[in-house]
């Protein structure tokens, strides 16, 4: 195969992998039509890039400061509540969480409405101790690129602008991860509370059958566990629909469904059989020890009230080495969802998962994964609105022998 053009339009796979106090995370970022005559990469991978095959992978190792700026002290400094802009829930503020940086007044560089991220590292009596290195200052990664399908060579135009690819792709990535080993504290009084207390059951007495993400991002969340799971394994499904998200190549030697509404359940082609039940009022699983291979929950722990909990009774029906695999989008039923989580940053959600299988203290080998960039698809009924299709998150952890 030849290299690439300069004058080439191709679709980039972006993967970013970084590893922090032992928990690994990749971030996938699909860059549609990188445009290389004019889109934004930074100098050496560009230049990798273009010298590659195409549709090879170039992988690269960067140290800290090359792909980010590196961590400096100077950006972590100790201001006065009276600083933050009033609108701003000073009394809420939580150590280790993030807020934007136009909530903050007097600062050079900072402006009012700035979204960038900044992290609540101490608070103090009247003052906060605030860092806005970017999440991922000081942190080594690995970059892999891949170009993928036909490449279209640069048409006639006029005028035009350009993307920065990494820069999207780094949005957000690091927000998931501790500051200085210590936890992040997402479990106040009032965390797990939700608008609508009335039982789950209530709520999903009603026949739903709705598709939770587009189909684009169910293609990309079947693709996670295709790399977890293997044939012949035992899998319990929590929180079951009527969608697994399962692979359907997979000979799974069964698939238990766990879940709300018995129609939806029923419907669910990929369950070998299926339960009834309301975790949040009965968190305990009907299962021996050491039944599952795997445990998946998808789309759906953003309604647990007593999550830490239920990731122990998890850790108990699965098997020495087994893992668990929690999956999210950006969309949820508001009222049934825990208070915590509309105010958390995508990546951030990521951090308070990874807080429930830490604090249970059941699993290791913890990693997290993103997918993301993604075009949505035509026949969509949201894609006239929404460019891309619905990002997939995931933390997995592995039951600990």
């Amino acid at each position: 195969m030849t290299s690439l053009s300069t004058s080439a339009r191709i679709d980039l796979s972006i993967d970013i992998t970084w590893e922090k106090d032992g928990i690994t995370h990749k971030e996938h970022y699909f860059a549609d039509q990188f445009n290389c005559w004019r889109d934004i990469i930074p100098g050496s991978l560009f230049e990798k890039l273009l010298d590659s095959k195409r549709q090879d992978t170039i992988s690269v190792e960067l140290c800290p400061g090359e792909l980010v700026p590196e961590h400096r002290s100077e950006k972590v400094i100790v201001l006065p509540l009276t600083r933050l802009n009033s609108s701003s829930p000073a009394g809420r503020l939580t150590a280790g969480r993030f807020y934007p940086q136009g909530l903050i007044s007097g600062a050079p560089g900072i402006f009012k409405g700035n979204l960038n991220p900044f992290r609540c590292v101490a608070l103090h009596g009247d003052r906060i101790t605030a860092d806005l290195n970017h999440p991922l200052a000081g942190t080594p990664v690995i970059v892999e690129m891949t170009p993928h399908g036909n490449e279209s060579l640069k048409p006639e135009e006029r005028g035009g602008g350009c993307t920065d690819w990494f820069d999207i792709a780094l949005s957000g990535p690091g927000m998931q991860a501790r500051y200085n080993r210590q936890p992040t504290n997402f479990f106040s009084e009032k965390s797990f509370d939700r608008k609508d207390s009335e039982p789950d059951s209530v709520f999903y007495a009603t026949d739903r059958f709705v598709r939770h993400i587009d189909s684009k991002a169910q293609q990309n969340l079947t693709d996670i566990y295709r790399t977890l799971l293997h044939p012949g394994e035992a899998v319990l499904d929590l929180m079951a629909g009527w969608e697994s998200h399962l692979p359907g190549e997979l000979q799974l030697s069964c698939v238990h469904g766990l879940g709300l509404n018995a129609s939806e359940l029923a419907k669910n082609s990929q369950l070998t059989e299926h339960t009834v039940q309301d975790l949040n009022r009965n968190s305990r699983l009907s299962f021996k020890d050491r039944t599952f291979n795997a445990v998946i929950c998808s789309l759906s722990v953003e309604y647990l009230v007593d999550p830490i909990r239920l990731f122990k009774e998890v850790a108990r029906v699965l098997k020495p080495g087994g893992i668990f695999a929690v999956s999210f989008s950006n969309r949820w039923f508001p009222e049934k969802a825990v208070r915590i989580w509309e105010g958390l940053h995508d990546f951030e959600r990521m951090g308070l998962v990874t807080e429930y299988f830490l604090e249970s203290g059941r699993y290791d080998s913890i990693s997290t994964a993103s997918m993301r960039g993604y075009p949505r698809p035509d026949d969509d009924k949201y894609s006239r609105k929404f460019r891309f299709s619905d990002p997939v998150y995931a933390v997995i952890g592995r039951n600990k022998k």
